[in-house]
């Protein structure tokens, strides 16, 4: 309970003022590089229905673009966004979803402004989750979810030293089954078509070809 309490006034804090953190590493976003399309072997975590799989680097960053299907009749993508940083300085920088929202032009519909949203907490085998959800209260439920795992993960991309992820899912299911792509068991694969319950495999994307 301490841990969750912790993780959920650490988000509180992010989402209050993102400009009061120190800037130990400042350009850690590769936003004026161009994306290069990768298979959908390549991504870094396991997905059902993985539509396409992009990727780009600059400096220590590697970003990584992963669209899923989208079921429903609301507009907008559905999308994961995974940034790994290779430096050695970066565990010492604080996680900034609003930098993470950057880049997919703002807080995705059909949610409200960031610093509207109530968020829930969750701490599992990857460390501390946090989402917001909207529902049609009819079958329909939306995540707008962030976490941040560091190199003690045996699931980090080669290299790494911390993977922000960012999530944002509308499924015609459970709010946990739109949570999967960045669960444990999504986290833990590098490719999309390895079976449920197979031993996790270690990432190496950095191997990948780069833009």
């Amino acid at each position: 309970m301490r841990a969750l309490l912790a993780g959920a006034l650490a988000f509180a804090l992010v989402a209050c003022d993102d400009a009061s953190f120190p800037q130990i590493h400042i350009q850690r976003r590769p936003v004026e590089t161009p994306y290069a399309q990768q298979p959908l072997s390549a991504a870094w975590i396991r997905a059902e229905k993985i539509q396409l799989v992009l990727e780009r680097t600059a400096g220590s960053v590697t970003e990584q673009r992963i669209l899923l299907n989208n079921p429903t009749s609301l507009r907008g993508e559905n999308v994961v966004l995974l940034l790994a940083d290779r430096s050695s300085h970066a565990i010492e920088t604080r996680f900034q979803p609003t930098q993470m929202l950057d880049e997919t032009e703002g807080t995705p519909y059909p949610f409200e402004a960031f610093d509207k949203l109530s968020f829930k907490t969750r701490e599992d085998s990857l460390g501390v989750m946090n989402w917001a959800r909207w529902t049609n209260h009819a079958g329909l439920n939306c995540v707008l979810a962030f976490r941040r795992i560091d190199k003690t993960d045996r699931t980090l991309v080669s290299g790494a030293v911390i993977m922000d992820m960012m999530l944002r899912n509308c499924v015609i299911g459970s709010e946990d089954e739109a949570l999967e792509p960045i669960g444990p068991d999504a986290v833990a694969f590098a490719a999309t078509r390895a079976p449920r319950g197979a031993a996790p495999q270690m990432l190496s994307p950095l191997a990948a070809p780069l833009p």
